[in-house]
C-alpha cells in the first residue's frame, strides 16, 4: 500500500476486522471484508479455538482442535477464485502479492488456483500451512507439493513463516 498498490483485505474475526478498519479507515488503498475465503461461496460459524478472540486457530473448517472450541458466530464466506477473477483482475492486469493465512482451507484454495492456472497471474504466493491440524493434513500438503514440482510452479511458497 504504501507505493500505491491497493490491498483487497479478508478478515472474518470482527475483532481483529474492526481494529483493520481503525488502522486502514482513511487509506483507499486498503479494502477491507469481514469474511471469510475458500474455494466455494456459503455461510459458516466461525470457530474460535479456545474461545480466544484474537488467537491463532480460529478458523471455518472441522479440525482436531474442534473438542478445545467451543464459541462460534456465523461468518459469510466468498469463492476466492472467482473473486480474484472477477473482481480484481477486471481492473488489474495481475496481482503482486497473494497471502494465505487461512487455518485449513489453504488446501482447496491451492488446489483450485493451481487447477485454473489462476496462479500464472499472481507474481507471488505465500501460504502458511496448517497440515499439522487435520487427519489427512500431510496428505494435502504432499499432494499440492506435488503438484507444484510437477507442473514447475516457481511462485507459489508454501513455508513463509
Amino acid at each position: 500500500m504504501h507505493c500505491g498498490g491497493k490491498s483487497y483485505v479478508f478478515e472474518p474475526n470482527l475483532y481483529l476486522n474492526y481494529f483493520l478498519n481503525r488502522k486502514y479507515k482513511n487509506n483507499p488503498n486498503a479494502i477491507l471484508y469481514q469474511k471469510a475465503v475458500d474455494s466455494k461461496a456459503y455461510k459458516t460459524n466461525f470457530l474460535m479455538f479456545e474461545n480466544r478472540m484474537l488467537s491463532q486457530g480460529n478458523r471455518i473448517c472441522s479440525s482436531k482442535q474442534d473438542d478445545k472450541t467451543t464459541q462460534s458466530y456465523e461468518v459469510e464466506v466468498i469463492d476466492l477464485i472467482d473473486f480474484i477473477e472477477n473482481e480484481i483482475l477486471k481492473h488489474h492486469s495481475q496481482i503482486y502479492f497473494l497471502k494465505l493465512d487461512v487455518e485449513g482451507v489453504e488446501f482447496e484454495i491451492l488446489e483450485r488456483l493451481i487447477a485454473t492456472k489462476l496462479y500464472q497471474k499472481i507474481r507471488f504466493i505465500a501460504c502458511e500451512i496448517h497440515e499439522y491440524m487435520f487427519e489427512d493434513g500431510e496428505i494435502k500438503l504432499s499432494s499440492i507439493q506435488r503438484q507444484i514440482k510437477e507442473q514447475k510452479i516457481e511462485n507459489i511458497f508454501l513455508d513463509w513463516v
